[in-house]
């Protein structure tokens, strides 16, 4: 085996030297394809259409196993960096260590890289002519064995349909299958284009092989009626494939009718097939989304597998444009929402509530239980979506109080603030929902996490600017966490007392010692709010204290609070 690198320009007859032979291209798409010798193309890289054979990027791709080293490529399509031609063959040589030569053809002089023989393209096609080097050549036009005069006639057909009954020889045997046509992406070591190899997938196991054109016996388009039976599987994967490739090209009649009828016969239909239809059909065309909708929740299984789960991620994606498409499924989309790590069906209610959250007020059971299952990203859909809908509809969450303030110990801070959010709105929009709710945060406040102490304290104050004397009734375990070793929690606390006290003076003044003491906390905003509680309710702290913060403490509000204090107390 030989390893053969080819300039182009000067040097094949695709661009030849104006005066000296070239080396035809046949030859080298025949060293390429009819024998066991590896060609490159290590200059022009139009070579590498041209003679379907690999080039630069390919042999660093080999050699690397990625191309990162070549950096981006600009709008011209060249990349930041380009190996020099001796670089190139370098790459080659090392790819290819045990071949019994390495020959470079190219009008530029390549005689001083290590390893490799240089021939300009006359020199090399008159010692092949003479016999004197151990290649072969081509002795015909390379006219196919096959049923076909030349590869154009493939691509004529092969341009004409999609789906597609082949006949091949390989290995001595004669094989017939139901396929789809496709070029890979190049650069590749295989052909891709004209003779002597077309690459096919047969539809439905999705296997990819190459034929060469002599052993193309037969090839002709298959109509979708014809795939129908007794090949559904092969018509949905056929028709998908054609969506993934060239969504304009695919009727939307055709595919409204193969989902309709995947629906009605669903127990006798390929399943997955179909749903893997449906699927295509939401990412690639709009125009047959409510079809593929409703096709994609008649196919779902009972048990979701991991196709379930990517159908429901499909949905979502494909509705976040438009999420009221999903309203009349809000009924599905609520009986998947508890499954186990099934949170796209939590998501699309969430983005249908943000739209319209009276529509999902029949899920709001469903999201209930999902919440307290605490399934991480499942639960942190399902509370949010809660409180959108309380934001319309706080009586219709009511019931869900509990499980969201079980919510408030999440880890997931997102999942703790809307939450919150949720709570908030059901206590300030329905003023029945208030004393069970602060009732179950007062049980929090002594909690061991201070995001839970934190964030209980935190709503207590927010439902005390509507409901100062519910909160009030609380006054002594509120207090208490003015002596929190956090302080976020302690400025909570002083928020929630400065808003509630107004309700019942008696009961702050009844905090003489925790408001004595917050007098020297760390906190500016906890002195502050201390001074005022202690001028509002004229609370018997020594006068002394308030008058060595008027002169002497750093912040300037906390000075002017504690000179309104005094004030108040003389």
């Amino acid at each position: 085996m030989y390893v053969l690198a080819f300039d182009r320009d000067w040097t094949v007859d695709v661009n030849p030297h104006p005066r000296r032979e070239a080396v035809p291209l046949e030859w080298v798409q025949y060293w390429a394809h009819e024998t066991d010798h590896e060609v490159w193309a290590i200059g022009n890289q139009d070579l590498v259409d041209e003679a379907d054979i690999p080039g630069t990027v390919e042999s660093v791709r080999r050699r690397d196993g990625d191309i990162d080293t070549l950096g981006d490529r600009d709008e011209f399509g060249n990349y930041e960096w380009w190996p020099e031609r001796e670089e190139r063959l370098r790459i080659l040589a090392e790819l290819f260590p045990g071949a019994d030569g390495h020959v470079v053809v190219d009008d530029l002089d390549l005689s001083h890289v290590d390893g490799w023989d240089h021939y300009h393209a006359w020199d090399f096609v008159d010692l092949l002519q003479e016999g004197e080097m151990e290649l072969s050549t081509p002795s015909s036009d390379l006219i196919p064995d096959g049923g076909f005069e030349s590869a154009d006639e493939v691509r004529d057909i092969l341009n004409d349909g999609y789906v597609f009954e082949l006949t091949y020889r390989t290995d001595g045997e004669t094989k017939t299958h139901l396929v789809t046509h496709f070029e890979p992406e190049r650069p590749s070591m295989t052909p891709l284009k004209g003779p002597p190899v077309f690459w096919f997938e047969t539809v439905g196991t999705g296997e990819k092989f190459s034929v060469r054109l002599p052993d193309i016996e037969s090839v002709h388009p298959v109509s979708y009626e014809r795939l129908a039976d007794p090949f559904v599987g092969a018509a949905f994967a056929a028709v998908r494939s054609q969506l993934e490739d060239d969504p304009e090209t695919v009727d939307g009649e055709t595919i409204r009718t193969m989902l309709a009828d995947a629906v009605a016969e669903s127990t006798s239909v390929d399943r997955r097939e179909a749903l893997r239809l449906a699927m295509s059909t939401l990412q690639h065309r709009d125009d047959v989304r409510e079809t593929a909708i409703e096709a994609v929740f008649e196919l779902l299984a009972d048990e979701p597998t991991a196709l379930d789960r990517a159908a429901f991620q499909a949905l979502w994606d494909s509705t976040k444009d438009d999420p009221l498409m999903l309203k009349g499924y809000v009924y599905e989309l609520a009986s998947y929402t508890s499954q186990e790590s099934m949170y796209q069906p939590a998501a699309c209610l969430m983005e249908l509530a943000e739209a319209d959250p009276g529509s999902v007020l029949d899920a709001v059971p469903a999201l209930e239980t999902a919440v307290a299952a605490d399934t991480g990203t499942t639960q942190s859909y399902a509370v949010y979506t809660l409180s959108a809908v309380a934001e319309e509809y706080p009586e219709e969450v009511f019931p869900a109080v509990s499980v969201l303030i079980e919510a408030l110990q999440s880890k997931n801070e997102t999942t703790q603030t809307n939450a919150l959010a949720a709570l908030g709105k059901i206590a300030s929009n329905y003023p029945d929902a208030a004393e069970p709710i602060v009732d179950e945060l007062v049980a929090l406040l002594d909690d061991e996490a201070k995001r839970v102490r934190n964030n209980a304290v935190g709503l207590l104050g927010d439902i005390a600017q509507e409901h100062p004397d519910i909160v009030i009734e609380h006054a002594d375990p509120i207090a208490a966490r003015l002596e929190d070793n956090n302080i976020q929690a302690r400025v909570n606390a002083s928020l929630a007392l400065l808003r509630a006290g107004e309700a019942d003076p008696s009961a702050i003044r009844a905090q003489q010692n925790h408001l004595e003491s917050a007098l020297e906390d760390a906190s500016p905003e906890v002195r502050a709010n201390a001074c005022s509680l202690i001028g509002n309710a004229n609370v018997p702290i020594p006068i002394e204290e308030l008058q060595e913060l008027k002169a002497n403490d750093l912040d300037e509000t906390v000075r002017e609070r504690a000179a309104w204090a005094i004030t108040r107390l003389s």
